[in-house]
């Protein structure tokens, strides 16, 4: 088997096991994959089943976010969802402090209009990730 095909073939096997919604079952898998693995592959292989996932069944999706969020896979998955959105913010000429801020629980406190401006060209995969991440001033408070 090749690269390629064992990627997809591991790919396909998280997602069936991260289907059992059991953190227990997927955090023994993963343990397995740590003993003939590279942190590195692994790590592909769990962001492209949480993209996977994203678009073929958000039930699981949220899930995987709920329950697996303090895996490191995921954190920095975040992570770079996080300086996408703020690099972003900054291009399209949006001021830190004013029109968004970054929170100590790692969101970034935007208003709406600049969250417009942010979910207006994303595909439904990214949004699911983006909403993890934006907190707006009335749903603070609300």
């Amino acid at each position: 088997m090749n690269d390629l095909e064992q990627f997809y073939s591991d790919l396909k096997r998280v997602i069936y096991i991260f289907k059992f919604k059991d953190k227990n079952l997927a955090e023994s898998w993963i343990s397995q994959l740590n003993i003939n693995l590279k942190a590195e592959y692994i790590e592909s292989c769990l962001t492209a089943a949480i993209f996977e996932l994203s678009v073929t069944d958000i039930e699981t999706f949220n899930w995987v976010l709920e329950h697996l969020s303090d895996w490191q896979t995921y954190a920095n998955l975040l992570q770079q969802v996080t300086k996408f959105i703020l690099q972003k913010l900054i291009k399209r000429g949006f001021i830190p402090g004013q029109d968004f801020s970054y929170t100590f629980e790692g969101k970034i406190l935007i208003y709406e209009n600049a969250r417009k401006v942010i979910m207006s060209d994303v595909s439904e995969s990214d949004n699911l990730l983006i909403r993890k991440i934006l907190l707006i001033p009335s749903e603070i408070h609300s």
